[in-house]
């Protein structure tokens, strides 16, 4: 049965404004400014268009493969079962602690009301035991909101997204009106600060590791739904440009209020030592430092709205993907259990779990943001490649949008994903490696000791694992480059700006390579075929 295209373009880019604009904003403009000072704005905006590219190379996608898990999808058409498993497994990690990011979200705001639930580590507002407690609970709340409020939840997801909007807003206004002390920003002679005081190093490590590329990852369901646009090869890449301009005007906007905001308390010490009361909730800290107490009640509302609507979302997607992996043979046959309310709550209660465990590798919002800022980065890194090898693999399919100049403008989003993830440095990179190695493990075994277990279809053969091969350059390059790399953790070998130019002639290399290793065309043919037939896909 086809969708039916109802959707104009308005509503898609409601959709993807209600996507992008998440609990992000609630803690980037704290840490964008601590990592680059005022040249923060310069982080959002290098954020923003890094971003658009991307999420054009997806608009091709979408509009050709209306479906649902399209960024797992697309590999397996492209690159095979092993490409697919390791995309899906990405994202399944990056659901799962998401959920612990959005719950840390509203408890480190409600911590300025509750003390004795945060507590400041070398800097960091970490959770005191009655913290994780809390934490706990309140991932029970999600759960309970999953199994019985799943019809009031789809009635109040509009009042919600329009909340999520007109909030930010709000805050950007009543900041300029209220506080407004340009000097902040290092651009005037009589001005302490400087505009840049951390150099360009601290603009590239902001979009990484402060949320500013977090900030606009939601772009894709403007994407998703492109089988239900009227116009998809008009609507769907202009609600995309559209929402992402938005979203760049407004979170340079709240840079820019807070920067100018601020007290000069607060940056007593610089930017890098930016603190004040009430700075585990940085937005509702700050509207208490100046005043504005009404505005204080609206953003711990938010704290709550926003992270946890997002994380009821993440609790139901990641247990859909876990079923899916039980159902295929890759994962235990008893997560694919669905209970009597219709929810797989045997696939929620492991999220719960490994949701729980999210927090031992993470000290504080920043270092979660920053692991699933690369590691969502890296799933959508294959979107560009994808694009490329369908060209080539199927070339008559029908494609509602057609990226213009798809061969330099893909590049430059595979490029700009790397830059991105380089960025991150090193201490974030391993990390994602070992994710990597896992997913590869986990896909290795279950394909070899569980054949039996195994539907025929998920077993992979020969060509799964060689269009695999270009993963190992891929992740072994890049984690070298990280290493020897001037970012987070890295041992400052690769000059800064050269580095510019030896991740351009890394990206064309693994670029090469993914297009060279990609599936015959009769096996990409099949394999879609089969996929959308499960899917209901057209």
């Amino acid at each position: 049965m086809k969708l039916k295209r109802s959707i104009g373009l308005f509503g898609i880019i409601c959709a993807s404004l209600g996507g992008i604009v998440g609990s992000g904003w609630l803690f980037g403009s704290l840490y964008a400014a601590q990592m680059a000072g005022p040249a923060s704005l310069i982080s959002w905006l290098i954020g923003g268009v890094s971003i658009m590219f991307l999420a054009l190379t997806f608009a091709e996608l979408s509009t050709m493969f209306p479906i649902s898990g399209g960024v797992a999808a697309f590999p397996i058409f492209t690159h095979g079962k092993l490409v697919g498993f390791i995309l899906t497994w990405i994202t399944w990690i990056t659901y799962v602690v998401s959920i612990s990011q959005e719950v840390q979200s509203t408890i480190l705001y409600m911590g300025n009301r509750f003390p004795s639930l945060i507590q400041k580590v070398d800097g960091i507002n970490v959770f005191t035991s009655t913290g994780y407690i809390i934490c706990f609970l309140t991932m029970l709340v999600l759960i309970l909101l999953n199994s019985f409020g799943a019809k009031f939840l789809a009635n109040a997801n509009n009042f919600i997204s329009t909340w999520k909007l007109l909030v930010p807003f709000l805050v950007v206004v009543m900041f300029l009106m209220t506080s407004h002390n340009v000097d902040n920003l290092g651009l005037t002679s009589t001005s302490p600060h400087e505009f840049a005081p951390y150099g360009i190093n601290g603009i590239f490590s902001a979009v990484a590791l402060a949320g500013v590329v977090y900030s606009f990852c939601g772009f894709q369901h403007a994407a998703l739904l492109a089988g239900e646009s009227k116009r998809p090869q008009r609507d769907i890449p202009l609600a995309l440009i559209l929402s992402i301009s938005i979203c760049i005007v407004l979170y340079c906007g709240l840079q820019y209020s807070f920067i100018t905001a601020m007290p000069d308390s607060a940056l007593a010490n610089g930017f890098k030592n930016l603190s004040f009361a009430g700075d585990a909730g940085p937005l509702a800290g700050l509207a208490a430092k100046i005043g504005i107490f009404w505005l204080v009640t609206v953003l711990y509302i938010d704290a709550i709205v926003s992270p946890l609507g997002t994380g009821v979302l993440y609790v139901a997607s990641s247990a859909r993907i876990v079923q899916t992996m039980s159902q295929s043979g890759n994962a235990p046959k008893i997560f694919a259990k669905i209970a009597k309310s219709g929810i797989p709550m045997r696939a929620i209660f492991l999220n719960l779990v490994v949701s729980m465990l999210a927090f031992l590798p993470f000290s504080g919002w920043k270092a979660i943001v920053s692991f699933l800022s690369s590691a969502l980065i890296f799933s959508f890194a294959v979107g560009p490649i994808c694009l490329i090898a369908l060209r080539k693999q199927q070339p008559n399919r029908p494609r509602p949008f057609s990226l213009p100049f798809y061969p330099l403008l893909s590049f430059i989003a595979f490029y700009v994903c790397n830059l991105m993830i380089y960025w991150s440095g090193w201490n974030v990179v391993w990390k994602l490696a070992v994710t990597v190695i896992a997913g590869l493990v986990v896909f290795v075994i279950s394909n070899h000791l569980g054949k039996n277990s195994i539907d025929k279809e998920h077993i992979a053969n020969k060509l799964d694992y060689k269009s695999a091969l270009w993963l190992i350059p891929y992740m072994l390059i890049f984690c070298v480059l990280s290493y020897y790399g001037s970012f987070d953790g890295g041992q400052k070998v690769i000059p800064l700006g050269w580095d510019f130019l030896v991740l351009g002639v890394f990206s064309l290399f693994i670029f090469y390579l993914s297009t060279k290793y990609c599936l015959p065309a009769a096996e990409s043919e099949k394999n879609t075929e089969a996929l959308l037939a499960k899917k209901g896909g057209n």
